[in-house]
C-alpha cells in the first residue's frame, strides 16, 4: 500500500493536465497508474515516465555540490548504466556552475582513476573523488584500493547500485538487462576490509551528511579510502537544496603524547649509547622532517632509518641518515633504544631483529596496525599520536627540561657526532663510486639514478615505482626536500601510472605564482609495474587533459621481485637457476613502450607525447636534456624507455 499515496498526490496530479485520469475512487486511479508501467500502453507509459524526468535539484546534484563544498575539486570518473542522474547532475553543474563545480576527469580504466586521486591526495593532503559503476567498477579499482589503504591516503570512492525496483515504480527503476546481473548481495563488502568507512546512501535527504561523514573518516588518521554506494532511485530523488556547516564536519584533530610519556622517551633517547629512530610515513606531513632534524641535532650520534621510502621523512644529506631500505638495514642490530615513528615494519624478525634488551617505544597514528592480522613487533609502550606533534613535544622537552643533561653529555655526543660524520661521508663516497659514466656505458640503476639527479632540476618531484631498483635509485637521487620523492608505500604495482598525473595536478593547483610553467614531475617505473595498470589509459588521460609528465620506464624485460622472493626461501632451489620464462616472470619479447606512449596519446595527430628509447649513458643524458625543455618548459609529455 505504500505505493498508493505517492501516486494519488504526485503521479496522477502531474499528468492530469495532459491525459484523462479517472477521477473516481482511489482504487480506479491506482489501476490507471499501474497501467502506465512497462508492459502497458506506450502513450500512458510515456506520461508516467515524463513525470520521472530529472528536472530539479536531485540527490545526485546535491552529491557533487557536497563534494565541492567540502573542498574536493576533482572527480576521476568511469560512468555506467547506474549513473543517469549522475550524468544529468554533471552536465547541469558544468553549465550552471562553471567556477564552483569539481573538474570531471574521464578515466577509461578505474585503476587510473583511483591512482590519480591517490597521487593528488599525497601532495595536497586533501582527498579527491572517484566515481565508478556498481560492482564491476568497484572490483576494477583492484590494487588501487589496497595502495590507498596501506599507504594511508585519503580517497573518497562513490559507486552506483543497481535499481532496487523492477517495474518503473520510482524514477531510476530498472530499464536494462544488466540491472539484474549486477545486483550483488553485498557490494560494500567488496571493499570493507580496505576502507576506513563504507556505507549506502539510502535517501537524498541526508546525502550531504553521508559525504561529510565519509570524508571525516578518510581524513582522520590513519587516513585512507572511504566508500559510498547509492541506488539509481535515490540518486534521482528530488530534494530541497541545503548546505552543511563545513566547520562542523572536520576530521579528528591531531593527538599528542601524554605528558609523562614525553619525558620517558626523551630521556631514554638522550641517555642511550646507540639510539635509533625508525620511520616510514612521517614525511607525509612536510613539517615533520624539519622537526626530526632538530631532534637529531639535539642528540648527536643518533641514527634515522627510513623503512617505507614512501616520502622524504629525513634529508639524505644529514649525517644522522641511514637512508632507505625495506626494513632490512643492519642498523637495528646494535640499537639500545629505538623510537618507531609512523612505521609499519621496522625490521624483519628473521633477518635483522634488534637486541633483546633494547628499549622500544612506538608512536604512530595506528600503532597496533589494526588491519594486519599478524604484526608482532615488540614495544615497551605504544601511543597513538601525530608524528609532528609528538616530535615537537620531544624537542621542546629536551631543549627546556634537559639542558643540564645535554651539557653533561656534550663530550660523549660530540664524539658520536664525529663518528657519524665519518661514516656518512664514507657511505656517500661508496655510493658515488657505483655509477659507470662513460658515454657508451650500458644503463643500470646506479648510473641512471645519477643522470636523473644531474640533468633534471632540483625542484623535480620524483614519483617512484621501481620496485627492486627503488633502494639503489634512492641512494643516487639522495632526496632532501620534503615531497621531492613519493613512493607508493604499498604493494599494488601499477600505482604510479595514475599517481604521477595526480601529483602533477595537485602541484599545479597549489602553485602560488601563475607563470604558466608546470613543475617537473618525473615518474620512474619498472616495465612490469608499467604494464600492470592500463598504461594506454593513463597515457590517454595525460594527453586529453594536458598533464605533462616525464615517464622513465626501466625495461629489464620482466618482474625481478618474484625471483628474489624465491631465492630467500629456496637459496639452492631450481628456481634460482631457472630462466625468466621458466618461472613466468619474463616480459619478452618486450613491447616498444616509447611507441605505445605516442600511439596512446594520439600519435602524430597531436604531437603532444614524445617517446624515445635509450641504451647508453650518452643517449639518456641527451634525452633528459631534451625532456627539460619539452616537459618543464613547453608542458608536453615525454616517455623515455631505458633498455637495461
Amino acid at each position: 500500500m505504500s505505493f498508493v499515496k505517492p501516486l494519488n498526490r504526485a503521479v496522477v496530479g502531474s499528468v492530469a493536465s495532459t491525459a484523462r485520469v479517472p477521477q473516481s475512487s482511489w482504487k480506479s486511479r491506482l489501476s490507471w497508474a499501474k497501467s502506465c508501467l512497462p508492459g502497458h500502453s506506450g502513450q500512458q507509459r510515456s506520461h508516467f515516465r515524463d513525470h520521472f524526468s530529472a528536472t530539479g535539484y536531485t540527490a545526485a546534484f546535491a552529491l557533487f555540490e557536497a563534494l565541492w563544498e567540502a573542498g574536493i575539486t576533482a572527480c576521476f570518473v568511469n560512468v555506467g548504466s547506474d549513473h543517469p542522474s549522475i550524468l544529468e547532475a554533471i552536465v547541469k553543474g558544468k553549465r550552471e556552475r562553471r567556477n564552483a563545480w569539481p573538474r570531471m576527469i574521464t578515466c577509461p580504466s578505474e585503476i587510473t582513476a583511483i591512482s590519480m586521486a591517490d597521487g593528488y591526495a599525497r601532495v595536497s593532503g586533501r582527498p579527491q573523488a572517484v566515481v565508478v559503476h556498481v560492482d564491476v567498477g568497484t572490483l576494477a579499482l583492484g590494487q588501487g584500493v589496497h595502495n590507498a589503504s596501506v599507504g594511508r591516503v585519503p580517497v573518497l570512492i562513490f559507486a552506483g547500485l543497481v535499481p532496487y525496483t523492477e517495474s518503473g515504480e520510482l524514477p531510476g527503476s530498472r530499464t536494462e538487462y544488466n540491472h539484474w546481473l549486477q545486483d550483488t548481495p553485498d557490494q560494500k563488502g567488496l571493499l570493507r576490509q580496505y576502507c576506513r568507512y563504507t556505507a549506502e546512501v539510502r535517501t537524498g535527504l541526508n546525502v550531504k551528511q553521508m559525504i561529510g561523514r565519509a570524508l571525516q573518516f578518510a581524513n582522520s588518521t590513519p587516513k585512507g579510502p572511504s566508500y559510498l554506494a547509492c541506488a539509481r532511485e535515490v540518486l534521482a530523488q528530488e530534494i530541497q537544496p541545503y548546505k552543511l556547516e563545513q566547520d562542523q564536519w572536520g576530521p579528528i584533530g591531531p593527538s599528542a603524547l601524554p605528558g609523562n610519556v614525553v619525558g620517558k622517551i626523551a630521556e631514554a633517547l638522550v641517555w642511550a649509547e646507540r639510539p635509533l629512530i625508525i620511520t616510514g610515513y612521517s614525511g607525509r606531513d612536510h613539517r615533520t622532517p624539519k622537526v626530526l632534524v632538530e631532534l637529531a641535532d639535539l642528540i648527536p650520534g643518533i641514527r634515522v632509518h627510513d623503512t617505507a621510502g614512501s616520502d622524504v621523512c629525513f634529508p639524505f644529506s644529514d649525517i644522522a641518515s641511514e637512508g632507505f631500505r625495506l626494513s632490512t638495514d643492519e642498523c637495528t642490530r646494535d640499537a639500545d633504544v629505538i623510537l618507531l615513528l609512523d612505521c609499519d615494519v621496522p625490521w624483519i624478525p628473521s633477518v635483522n631483529p634488534p637486541p633483546k634488551n633494547a628499549k622500544i617505544y612506538h608512536v604512530d597514528s595506528d600503532p597496533l596496525n589494526q588491519l594486519m592480522p599478524v604484526s608482532f613487533f615488540p614495544a615497551h609502550g605504544r601511543w597513538k599520536a601525530e608524528s609532528f606533534t609528538a616530535l615537537t613535544q620531544l624537542v621542546n622537552y629536551i631543549t627546556h627540561e634537559m639542558a643540564g643533561i645535554l651539557e653533561f653529555m656534550s663530550p660523549v655526543h660530540a664524539s658520536r657526532g664525529d663518528d657519524r660524520r665519518r661514516l656518512h661521508q664514507a657511505r656517500l663516497a661508496e655510493i658515488a663510486s657505483q655509477p659507470r659514466l662513460g658515454d657508451n656505458e650500458s644503463l643500470n640503476t646506479n648510473n641512471m639514478g645519477y643522470l636523473l639527479k644531474a640533468h633534471l632540476p632540483s625542484s623535480t618531484t620524483f614519483v617512484v615505482e621501481a620496485v627492486t631498483s627503488a633502494q639503489l635509485l634512492h641512494d643516487q637521487l639522495q632526496p632532501d626536500r620534503p615531497g621531492s620523492w613519493i613512493n607508493c608505500g604499498a604493494t599494488g604495482i601499477g600505482w604510479s601510472n595514475g599517481a604521477a598525473m595526480g601529483v602533477q595536478m595537485a602541484l599545479d593547483d597549489m602553485r602560488q605564482d601563475d607563470d604558466g610553467k608546470p613543475e617537473l614531475v618525473c615518474q620512474v617505473v619498472g616495465d612490469g609495474s608499467f604494464m600492470c595498470a592500463a598504461p594506454s589509459s593513463a597515457l590517454w588521460v595525460a594527453s586529453k587533459y594536458q598533464i605533462p609528465i616525464l615517464t622513465v620506464v626501466l625495461n629489464n624485460g620482466g618482474w625481478k621481485a618474484p625471483r628474489n622472493s624465491a631465492k630467500l626461501v629456496y637459496p639452492d632451489g631450481v628456481s634460482h637457476v631457472a630462466s625468466d620464462d621458466e618461472i613466468n616472470c619474463s616480459i619478452r619479447p618486450s613491447p616498444n613502450y616509447s611507441a605505445l606512449a605516442e600511439a596512446a596519446a594520439g600519435g602524430d595527430e597531436t604531437g603532444w607525447m614524445k617517446g624515445v628509447r635509450v641504451r647508453t649513458v650518452k643517449e639518456l643524458s641527451q634525452a633528459l636534456e631534451y625532456a627539460n625543455g619539452r616537459v618543464a618548459e613547453d608542458g608536453k609529455g615525454m616517455l623515455i624507455e631505458v633498455l637495461m
